[in-house]
Order: C-alpha cells, then sequence, then structure tokens
C-alpha cells in the first residue's frame, strides 16, 4: 500500500488495530458521550419571536446605539439582568 507519508502510515496502521467491536461495546463510555452530546444540546441559544411595538422597537435601538450594542444584543443583556436580579 502507499502513504502520503508517514504520518498517514501511522494513522492507517492504528485504524487497523482499532477493536471496533470493544468500542460498540463500551456501555460506560457510550452513555458518557451521549449524556455530554445532549448537554451540549441543551446549553445551545434558543431563538425566540417577540411582538414589540414599533415605538419601543426604536427606543430600544436608540439605546443600544448609544451603548455600542446591537439592539438583540442589548435585549439579551436587559433580560439577563432582570433575571440575575430575580435570583438573588
Amino acid at each position: 500500500m502507499k502513504y502520503i507519508d508517514e504520518k498517514e502510515r501511522e494513522l492507517i496502521e492504528s485504524l487497523n488495530d482499532l477493536d471496533v467491536e470493544a468500542i460498540k461495546n463500551d456501555k460506560k463510555n457510550i452513555e458518557r458521550l451521549k449524556k455530554a452530546a445532549q448537554d451540549y444540546i441543551d446549553k445551545q441559544d434558543k431563538t425566540i419571536t417577540l411582538r414589540i411595538s414599533s415605538k419601543d422597537l426604536e427606543k430600544i435601538k436608540k439605546i443600544a446605539a448609544k451603548k455600542g450594542l446591537r439592539y438583540q444584543t442589548f435585549i439579551k443583556s436587559v433580560l439577563h439582568q432582570i433575571i440575575e436580579g430575580e435570583s438573588a
């Protein structure tokens, strides 16, 4: 078999030694990896739709601009501050 370089040869040889059946039956690690994947998904930001009056939105945009923020980021930070204040 021809290899591109030494690294490729090492990689292919290490894959040849891989015990796929042992990996398939490694229930402890499978469950751990499933949990890690689910935790990652659960921590992802969620998108919401919010109806707001155009006057309020314009005011929010002006305040955000003064703070050097995008208005979505500003709304998110205000909501976060309120939530953190409620849990204190």
